[in-house]
């Protein structure tokens, strides 16, 4: 969990558990979810884990460059884009240059081998230097998910491409760790790659190289974090930078 004091993030980790006993002489768990249920509301119930992480692998793939046939370094451009939308835009229009990278979400799904009991509650204790105390935060458990990219290199030339492709799976080699605001532990693999280049065309029509690349990224989206404050009340977390670690 991380902490802003004078725009330096400091990082501080202690364990804690829910006291056996409550005020209200419920079962801890069970008052720790309903309180969570309270206090949830449709703003913080919608994570933007899908979107940061979309962002961080556009930013990841638009850092790739290749070598010329005059031996000077050209940055590709990567575009968020599915492979019938990528052709359409490049048919329409004219000034596309290639190669660029397209990359697409297909699919996503719960990751059961990973996932947690849905009753367990997550509860850390955290140390606060803007609070100069050990604050209680508790969550339900993240929900353990698979999220399926496809990624496309589109190019005129098999040189180009080439060197793409190389620098895609040295990008992944072993796993590209995905950093964002919920987590920078979540992993990243090449699962499948195609070659799905166009070989026979019109007359009128050139012809475009194609690889394709399926990746599988591996993480855990968290839950709304609440603070359990001296009064026996939670609320909820807010800071600028909160970071999952997964266990």
């Amino acid at each position: 969990m991380s902490f802003r004091t004078n725009s330096k993030i400091e990082e501080f980790f202690a364990s804690g558990t829910l006291e056996t006993s409550s005020t209200t002489r419920e079962n801890p768990m069970v008052w720790a979810r309903k309180m969570i249920a309270q206090r949830t509301n449709k703003y913080n119930v919608i994570p933007l884990f899908y979107r940061e992480s979309l962002q961080y692998m556009i930013s990841q793939l638009g850092s790739l460059s290749y070598i010329n046939s005059d031996t000077k370094l050209v940055d590709v451009k990567c575009i968020h884009a599915n492979p019938e939308r990528a052709v359409a835009k490049m048919k329409q229009e004219n000034n596309i240059i290639l190669p660029i990278i397209s990359i697409n979400q297909n699919s996503s799904a719960n990751a059961d081998d990973r996932r947690r009991g849905a009753p367990q509650i997550v509860n850390d204790t955290f140390w606060s230097e803007e609070k100069k105390r050990a604050v209680r935060v508790i969550s339900e458990a993240p929900r353990a998910v698979d999220i399926e990219y496809g990624i496309n290199i589109w190019a005129k030339y098999n040189a180009n491409l080439d060197q793409i492709v190389e620098q895609i799976r040295l990008l992944f080699n072993p796993h590209l760790v995905i950093k964002n605001s919920y987590t920078n532990l979540a992993q990243a693999y090449l699962d499948q790659e195609t070659d799905k280049s166009t070989v026979e065309t019109s007359d009128r029509q050139e012809r475009i190289l194609r690889r394709s690349f399926t990746v599988k990224l591996e993480s855990y989206i968290p839950n709304p974090q609440f603070i359990i404050t001296s009064t026996g009340e939670i609320e909820e977390l807010k800071m600028d930078a909160t970071i999952y670690q997964k266990k």
